[in-house]
């Protein structure tokens, strides 16, 4: 039986500048801004947007048993001195980030005074992962081995991979959008759009199924681990 506890810390971020140089009197008129907002917008390249540190704790437990039938009767018997506990604390960093190198008109509706701006989807990186193998907890019975490094190993790779199956339930995706607008809106005012005029969205409300598409592929797997 395999139990896998969650205790979560997240801190939001707003890291990278995107550079907002003030505009001249005339862009602050009716002029067509949509050109050099895309430019400054794009200026952004790789927004980190919010991190998480997450501490999770892997819990494993088998019991050796015997298992038979006898007389046409089954059995299923717990061997005493038989058991193996561990729990395996564990430290990751979770990453949110949004990718403006493609930003371009179309990711901009304008109508009238109101301008939304739809941001690139998503993107989430496992960064980093590490046991803290001085807090390890285990309890091996005399009679069986103890854990090796393959099991251990692979603890560590449910743990991640628990973490990522989390995502969704974390906030993250909400988060990366919220500090994403806190970045862009001042720059749509400096371009003479109203606080109350502007939206900041993504292109739709992601859902659980979506995950896949939203993991950094060149990352998950190869995340900076410590053993």
């Amino acid at each position: 039986m395999k139990k896998v506890i969650l205790f979560l810390t997240f801190a939001a971020l707003a890291l990278g500048s995107c550079s907002e140089k003030k505009t001249s009197a005339d862009i602050h008129k009716q002029q067509d801004t949509i050109p050099m907002m895309i430019m400054q917008i794009q200026k952004c390249s790789k927004l980190y947007t919010a991190e998480y540190h997450i501490h999770k704790i892997i819990t494993h437990d088998d019991i050796m048993k015997l298992k038979g039938s006898f007389l046409s009767h089954d059995f299923n018997i717990n061997l005493p001195l038989g058991k193996r506990k561990i729990a395996i604390p564990m430290d990751a960093t979770l990453k949110a980030y949004i990718d403006f190198g493609k930003f371009s008109e179309s990711n901009i509706k304008k109508s009238g005074n109101k301008i939304e701006i739809i941001l690139p989807d998503p993107k989430v990186i496992l960064t980093s992962s590490k046991i803290d193998h001085k807090n390890v907890k285990k309890f091996v019975a005399i009679t069986r081995s103890n854990f090796s490094d393959e099991e251990m190993t692979n603890y560590e790779k449910q743990g991640r991979a628990s973490i990522i199956q989390s995502i969704p339930y974390l906030g993250i995706i909400e988060l990366a959008r919220d500090n994403a607008a806190r970045i862009l809106i001042p720059m749509c005012r400096q371009m003479g759009y109203k606080e109350q005029d502007i939206t900041i969205t993504f292109r739709k409300e992601f859902k659980i199924n979506d995950l896949p598409g939203l993991l950094d592929k060149t990352t998950i797997g190869n995340e900076n681990t410590q053993n």
